[in-house]
């Protein structure tokens, strides 16, 4: 699959993902602690957007700015140095790179209350970042 496909794949996939997302805002506490159905979709979904963005953002720097990276911490960084987000969004991504990886890693321990913060209150992150790959698509387009 070519550079662009794989990015405009992972794009479409965040975007679906936050549009299912969008669904949930207006949750509470007590929607959370009487349905675990909707705890588990918007973990899932929160987990698959951050990991949309990180895959896309990954592959964006090894194909086009030939850059390494250890962590998805790193890749902040990366996007920072290249001119591509400036410090308060590296700081973001950075926090959303702690995020995720206590998503996948430490799920067991999540306070219910960032969930609903995420959903309620912090999906336009998740658009920024979203149009940030956009524009890259765009721009390696020639």
């Amino acid at each position: 699959m070519h550079d662009k496909e794989v990015l405009e794949k992972h794009l479409n996939a965040l975007y679906l993902n936050l549009k299912n997302l969008e669904k949930h805002k207006g949750i509470s506490e007590s929607d959370l602690r009487n349905n675990i159905d909707l705890l588990w979709i918007l973990e899932r979904g929160i987990y698959l957007s951050l990991q949309n963005i990180f895959d896309t953002f990954v592959h964006y720097i090894v194909s086009y700015l030939n850059d390494e990276w250890e962590s998805y911490a790193d890749i902040a960084e990366v996007l920072f140095r290249n001119n591509i987000i400036d410090q308060e969004k590296k700081q973001l991504l950075i926090q959303m790179a702690g995020f995720r990886n206590r998503l996948s890693h430490d799920y067991l321990g999540l306070d219910n209350k960032v969930l609903i913060e995420i959903v309620n209150n912090r999906l336009d992150d998740f658009y920024y970042f979203a149009k940030i790959i956009s524009n890259l698509i765009d721009e390696n387009d020639h």
